[in-house]
């Protein structure tokens, strides 16, 4: 598991230094041709400026008779060329009115899960809470913690952009957790010999399916600093559903002494579903940086603060077997629901090549979350005995409410996309 994080931790940091230098090399490299070509293009400009300010001024006085009738500069330059209409915008991507995006891709990545983050501090402080109401009832000590998982993530999105400056984007993420027998989602606990019950290992918590979908509805200005750089607010109008599948396990073994002596009672297996919904408004800041006619840098920062509600409900399987081999199995059902909050940071890189209509983008997305909960009520409600089992929680979620826990998700990808351009000229 180092191994493998430290390679991730490793090609991560080559990707951001990678990003760095590109940035870096491309910024000296334009801004050196743009101090070459300072002086003449002001002075031209100036000239230019000059002449069409002049009042009642008559256009080509003494014409050339080898000249077309029909060939007079002004009417002759197309609308990306005319001095009224060569800004440093225009020179920073070209001349277009409106431009309509279409953009689809796939991606991989890193996924280090809240609902399993939170499992092994909140089983241990409830075990301490039974402590109160049933004396020597088993601990639940974590020594396993998940590790992160993989994800196959799925992008949409579709952009609506005037003159380069402002931009509409609604865009869709779509997340899901990939896992395997080598790679389990799941927490593991140990529980310390008692005067009642015997030392024990068990899995407590296992993902079986995680789904997490973020919608976002963008809306950015971007103002030219250079002929390269252009940087501007953006707020986001966020939704976030989480769909988590997971399922729960418990093993206690009594000792002679206890009220029923050798009892053996663990949880063969078990389907509840967690589920989150929360939205929230996001501001940011959107910067690009034009390298190139066809090479383009972008990049985004937000500032996350979503909340909602989540519910829990499911059943969870568990055997119990006595002294004289009798068996017995019995279904408990666990219940919560309660108010979430979600605070933290999303990251957006991307470098995008662009040859015509045509656009391929590579990137990655951060989000650094912080999972808190503003309330949190519920139980495993069954006929077996509590102190036999660990629940999830009991009654209400003290220890899930004084704890913040880190949800992380780290996404590369890959994004096709095709653009249509309107001006007052035509469609293409």
């Amino acid at each position: 598991m180092f191994t493998n994080g430290f390679i991730f931790f490793k090609f991560r940091s080559n990707l951001f230094l990678y990003f760095g230098v590109v940035f870096i090399i491309g910024c000296g490299v334009l801004f050196a041709e743009d101090s070459k070509q300072t002086l003449p293009s002001v002075e031209t400009k100036k000239n230019q400026k000059t002449t069409s300010e002049k009042p009642n001024s008559i256009q080509n006085p003494s014409p050339n008779p080898d000249q077309a009738p029909n060939s007079n500069p002004t009417q002759a330059t197309s609308l990306a060329d005319r001095e009224d209409n060569q800004t440093p915008m225009e020179i920073f991507n070209k001349v277009y009115e409106h431009r309509f995006m279409i953009r689809g891709g796939w991606g991989i990545g890193k996924l280090s899960p809240a609902i399993l983050n939170e499992t092994g501090p909140a089983w241990f402080q409830n075990s301490l809470f039974r402590q109160i109401t049933e004396p020597g009832a088993p601990l639940s000590i974590p020594y396993k913690p998940a590790k992160d998982l993989g994800l196959n993530s799925q992008f949409f999105d579709i952009r609506y952009g005037y003159k380069n400056k402002y931009e509409v984007q609604y865009a869709e993420d779509t997340s899901l957790g990939v896992y395997s027998r080598d790679l389990p989602a799941s927490n593991n606990f140990l529980s310390p010999r008692t005067d009642t019950y015997w030392a024990s290992s068990f899995e407590g918590n296992r993902l079986l399916r995680f789904e997490g979908v973020s919608q976002h509805l963008r809306f950015s200005y971007t103002h030219p600093i250079s002929k390269i750089l252009m940087i501007g607010p953006s707020i986001n109008f966020h939704r976030y559903t989480e769909r988590n599948n997971i399922s729960y396990g418990s093993y206690s073994t009594s000792r002679p002494e206890a009220a029923v002596p050798n009892k053996v009672t663990w949880s063969i297996g078990g389907d509840a579903n967690a589920e989150y919904s929360m939205k929230g408004i996001l501001p940011g800041v959107y910067a690009k940086l034009k390298l190139r006619d066809w090479w383009e840098i972008r990049g985004r920062l937000e500032l996350l603060d979503r909340k909602g509600n989540f519910s829990v409900l499911g059943s969870q399987i568990i055997q119990e077997v006595y002294n004289d081999g009798t068996s017995n199995l019995a279904v408990v059902v666990p219940a919560y629901g309660g108010k979430v909050r979600d605070k933290g940071t999303i990251l957006n890189l991307e470098t995008s090549f662009q040859y015509c209509r045509f656009s391929l983008d590579i990137g990655m997305i951060r989000q650094d979350v912080k999972r808190n909960y503003d309330s949190y009520f519920g139980d495993t409600v069954g006929n077996v005995p509590r102190s036999d089992y660990s629940a999830r929680s009991v009654y209400i979620g003290f220890s899930e409410m004084s704890n913040s826990v880190k949800h992380t998700v780290t996404e590369f990808y890959i994004m096709p996309g095709v653009s249509f351009y309107y001006d007052e000229n035509k469609i293409y």
